[in-house]
């Protein structure tokens, strides 16, 4: 199931799965199901797929994205995080289509699961993302660039929030911020529930629904002095003031007014007396 997030070539891919007290990074308790996300940015014929999606949605994944770019067509991609739930469609995306370049970043190798053929043709097109960051002031320099295609390019930083390699890229033709394992907290009452928090549907999200779903990935998180991660969140948004936050899990956010209120709830979850 594939929706588009923006006319500027912007389209989510993936589907939903049920939650439980299995899955790890939600909140104990949570029910309802939540979306799996990965994002095809498009120029013309180029095409770059961030993230792969989940295995279990792995079919439903490859064949949208072979109706978007044609069966055996050619597409970079860009992995935010080097966890399955973002690389684990890698392997069967090669071999049904052309994958011209791969931005990964870390130490972790994603063709250790490959057999030898698939590793030694691809790995000549993994290019490493630089994961240093440069700051002047409160401002954080982008870590590197990526060329979706002539004048059309992704912007990518590693957040200040993080546990692994993890990065955001920025997409200003569409006005979107990829969060990766951030703002998350978007849940669904059915598998074909509307994935999107926008101005069509009413929001209900609360403060310590966010926090709920932020701690329960980054645990130290109540323990820590969390006022430089809100510093420089409210900074990068203020910088970019983005029009959707396309996050790997949860409901997309698209709008100028349900991105301000989201931000706003999360950088309250982020308070120091909140846990």
């Amino acid at each position: 199931m594939f929706n588009k997030v923006h006319d500027g070539g912007l389209t989510v891919l993936g589907g939903a799965y049920e939650l439980s007290d299995n899955v790890s990074w939600v909140p104990r308790g949570s029910t309802g199901y939540q979306a799996s996300n990965c994002y095809l940015l498009s120029e013309g014929d180029a095409h770059l797929l961030i993230d792969s999606g989940m295995a279990v949605h792995g079919t439903t994944v490859l064949d949208d994205l072979a109706t978007l770019i044609g069966e055996g067509g050619g597409v970079s991609m860009f992995f935010t995080r080097p966890e399955m739930d973002c690389v684990s469609n890698l392997e069967p995306i090669a071999r049904r289509f052309d994958i011209l370049r791969l931005f990964t970043g870390g130490v972790i190798n994603p063709f250790d699961a490959f057999d030898d053929v698939s590793r030694i043709a691809l790995r000549g097109r993994r290019q490493q993302i630089d994961g240093t960051r440069t700051v002047e002031g409160d401002a954080l320099e982008r870590a590197m660039s990526i060329e979706v295609a002539p004048g059309r390019i992704l912007d990518v930083q590693s957040p200040l929030l993080r546990l692994l390699p993890t990065f955001w890229g920025w997409d200003a033709r569409t006005g979107t911020l990829f969060t990766s394992d951030t703002f998350t907290h978007g849940v669904l009452a059915t598998p074909e529930s509307y994935r999107f928090i926008d101005d069509t549907v009413e929001d209900d999200t609360t403060v310590e629904q966010v926090a709920a779903h932020l701690f329960a990935k980054y645990e130290w998180l109540p323990r820590a002095t969390k006022y430089p991660l809100r510093d420089w969140l409210a900074s990068t948004f203020e910088g970019y003031e983005p029009e959707a936050i396309a996050p790997s899990r949860g409901s997309v956010i698209r709008g100028r007014n349900a991105v301000r209120r989201h931000l706003d709830l999360m950088l309250a979850a982020l308070a120091d007396d909140a846990a």
